[in-house]
């Protein structure tokens, strides 16, 4: 039992060095910080099996989302601070 006890303090103890180690690491060291700049050709964004892009063959740009005259919503502008278009600013309060 005590060759047990003596083994778990020292796998305890090692633990602890280790993780007193990464915790050092993350304290102590800075990595820095640079731009990486990575230059790709041209010719490698275009897949080598497609056609190249024809720009005076597109289709017609698609409204999403087209509105009709009866789909309109009244505003409520009864509140007096607010605008035309019923947007209110409020200022931020301070704290004390």
């Amino acid at each position: 039992m005590p060759s047990l006890i003596r083994l778990l303090i020292v796998l305890i103890v090692l633990a602890g060095l280790g993780f007193a180690g990464m915790i050092a690491l993350t304290v102590m060291v800075d990595p820095g910080e640079k731009d990486v700049t990575i230059k790709i050709p041209a010719r490698d964004l275009v897949p080598p099996d497609a056609d190249p892009l024809d720009i005076n063959a597109l289709p017609a740009p698609v409204n999403v989302a087209p509105k009709d005259a009866s789909s309109e919503v009244a505003v409520d502008t009864s509140d007096p601070g607010a605008s035309d278009s019923g947007v209110k600013t409020v200022e931020p309060v301070a704290v004390e």
